[in-house]
C-alpha cells in the first residue's frame, strides 16, 4: 500500500518540477513520498530501501528549512 502511494507521490513531484511549480512544493511531495517508502521498507524489512529513503527524506527536509 505505502509503495503505491509513494510511487504516485514521486510522479507528482516530478510533474511539479517539470511544470515549473515552486521548489518547496516539489520537496514537500518528495518528503511525503520518502515517508511512505520508509513505511514500506519497514513493513518489508528492506534495509537498503530504508537507507536510501532516509537519505532522500533528510535532503527533502533540509531543503524545506527556511
Amino acid at each position: 500500500m505505502f509503495g503505491i502511494v509513494g510511487s504516485l507521490l514521486v510522479i507528482a513531484q516530478m510533474m511539479f518540477l517539470s511544470l515549473g511549480a515552486p521548489t518547496h512544493t516539489a520537496l514537500l511531495f518528495g518528503l511525503i513520498a520518502a515517508v511512505c517508502w520508509i513505511m514500506h521498507a519497514l513493513e518489508r524489512g528492506d534495509k537498503a530501501l530504508l537507507f536510501v529513503n532516509l537519505a532522500v527524506g533528510g535532503f527533502a527536509f533540509y531543503g524545506l528549512m527556511p
